[in-house]
């Protein structure tokens, strides 16, 4: 039976809309408040940690929620999707997208050990500790699904807009913020964060569309109220 009077759908549809579009700010902030990193050497990004502590706590902070928000918002976004077009690429992309976001939140608690390790060992031996410990592949399978995330999101929003529910811009959006993320320089940390934004842009409008399907849930239990009242 279907209870039409619970709260529990409608709370929990504000909440993953509100999640996707919190989170993609998060993130956003995070990579702007990364520690300046002047090269991709491991001694190089070890130094960054430890030279900016406060700034490395923060944006470790910002990235983990983050992820972890946006994975929890991408679970209510196959329930967009109303017919069987586009339906199971969705709930794929979705599934996959919301483990691989919620494994890269997890995966930012690294950032304090490198920090300390950077302060309290020297640099080589700091980074020869780092690279053993993010050898074993078991913590590559929990921590680092790597282009997991960029695939799945890439098919849960080929899934929406097959189903109509956003537009096709989505996908090159999503590659092209992907791109940024990996690409663009770490020395000045606001142009990675710059370069995701189309990436995020794509999660904030999935966002409001979550939350824009409340409307008419309102509206169809305001007038079951009325037809109660008669």
């Amino acid at each position: 039976m279907t209870n039409t009077n619970s709260p529990a759908p409608r709370v929990m549809q504000i909440a993953a809309g509100a999640a996707l579009i919190a989170g993609a700010a998060s993130f956003f902030a995070g990579l702007a408040t990364s520690p300046p990193q002047g090269d991709d050497s491991k001694v190089t990004y070890l130094h960054s940690l430890a030279a900016n502590p406060f700034m490395t706590q923060l944006s470790a902070l910002l990235l983990h929620y983050g992820n972890l928000l946006m994975g929890a918002g991408l679970l209510a976004v196959p329930l967009l999707v109303r017919g069987r077009r586009g339906g199971v690429l969705t709930l794929i992309g979705a599934l996959l997208g919301a483990l691989g976001l919620i494994e890269m939140s997890g995966a930012l608690m690294s950032d304090w050990f490198h920090m300390e390790m950077g302060r309290n060992l020297p640099a080589e031996q700091a980074a020869a500790l780092s690279d053993k410990i993010l050898a074993h592949p078991a913590l590559t399978l929990a921590f680092t699904p790597g282009p997991l995330v960029s695939l799945a999101l890439v098919l849960t929003f080929v899934g929406l807009s097959r189903a109509g529910v956003i537009g096709w811009w989505s996908v090159p959006a999503v590659v092209l913020g992907y791109a940024g993320l990996l690409f663009m320089p770490y020395d000045t940390p606001i142009l990675p964060a710059v370069g995701t934004l189309p990436m995020l842009a794509v999660m904030v409008f999935a966002g409001t569309r979550v939350l824009g399907r409340l409307r008419p849930r309102v509206v169809e239990l305001a007038g079951l109220q009325d037809l109660a009242d008669v």
